[in-house]
């Protein structure tokens, strides 16, 4: 077995490259003496009106309407006050902080609300758990009593074909 020598062609320079194409002379846009180059620079608004806006005067303001007939004044007659009057703050005793324990005992709430909120949670639950179940005993039920009431009425009703009878029961099987 014999190795070939490795060779590398020579590149022409002058064939190969693609031509750059550079212009012998910038591009001159204004003839002032100087040449100037075209280039992209930032013109800033002027901020300097040319056109002074106009004064806005404010609408003369119309005299006041006269007023209106006075209405006259209606006194209400007064309640009178019952006999005792409240306590005023000086009279009642004051309110002695509650120790811990005991606040923390008058915070747990008592058996008959703790079993009428877990009776409520139990029956929500239930309900939730077993809507699916009762669709499925219920709807074809339902689906019996609509097309009665449609025959009665007098609407004709769509007769199912086997596949279609044999599809719905299939759904309530699942």
């Amino acid at each position: 077995m014999e190795i070939p020598e490795i060779v590398v062609p020579e590149i022409n320079a002058v064939i190969d490259l693609p031509q750059v194409a550079i212009p012998q002379a910038p591009p001159v846009t204004l003839e002032i003496g100087v040449p100037v180059i075209d280039l992209p620079h930032f013109n800033p608004m002027d901020m300097e009106p040319e056109v002074q806006p106009p004064k806005i005067v404010p609408p003369k303001l119309k005299p006041a309407d006269p007023p209106a007939a006075e209405i006259p004044s209606i006194k209400l007659p007064k309640k009178e006050q019952p006999a005792t009057t409240a306590p005023t703050p000086k009279e009642q005793p004051p309110v002695e902080p509650k120790p811990l324990t005991q606040r923390i005992i008058e915070a747990v709430p008592t058996i008959p609300q703790a079993v009428n909120t877990a009776g409520t949670s139990a029956i929500a639950v239930s309900a939730a758990l077993a809507t699916p179940l009762l669709l499925k005993a219920i709807r074809p039920t339902i689906k019996k009593l609509a097309k009665k009431l449609q025959q009665a009425i007098g609407k004709k009703v769509k007769v199912e074909s086997v596949r279609e009878r044999r599809k719905f029961q299939r759904s309530l099987r699942k």
